[in-house]
């Protein structure tokens, strides 16, 4: 199994990177897993941090549109909780194309959660790094 990705190594996630970093070392927080889903626009995050003492769960953008100052804003659930995590996937093989392609999902209750990935045979990152997520966060759960 590989490890679960961390802030420090999601892509084109810019200056929340630093600022995630900032949050986990005055929460001491020990990160055990991230998920970043980058909006559309491109001037939008959510970020997922699954963490020893609970999940951070913000949102990174500019305070109005077009405005240079940028935050970040969230909190923090503790495991307790969370309530209704649950992995949900759907797989499909074609005949035609001899290829198969997985889609998984991590939904929860509270807080609201909706991620998505889709795998094929050449792609397979985004469904990794969506259930190294997952499994960080059950682990918690569960303890």
């Amino acid at each position: 199994m590989l490890r679960p990705v961390k802030v420090g190594e999601w892509e084109d996630i810019g200056r929340s990177r630093a600022l995630l970093h900032r949050v986990l070392g005055e929460l001491g927080a020990v990160e055990l897993a991230a998920h970043v889903t980058l909006h559309a626009d491109g001037d939008r995050q959510r970020i997922l941090v699954a963490t020893d003492i609970g999940l951070l769960d913000y949102n990174y953008g500019a305070t109005a549109p077009g405005d240079a100052t940028y935050e970040l804003r969230g909190g923090l659930a503790r495991w307790p909780s969370v309530r209704g995590m649950r992995l949900q996937s759907d797989a499909q093989w074609d005949d035609n194309a001899r290829t198969a392609r997985s889609i998984w999902r991590l939904v929860a209750e509270e807080p609201k959660i909706e991620l998505a990935a889709e795998s094929n045979e050449q792609d397979r990152a985004s469904v990794t790094a969506l259930l190294d997520f997952a499994r960080a966060c059950f682990a918690s759960l569960d303890r």
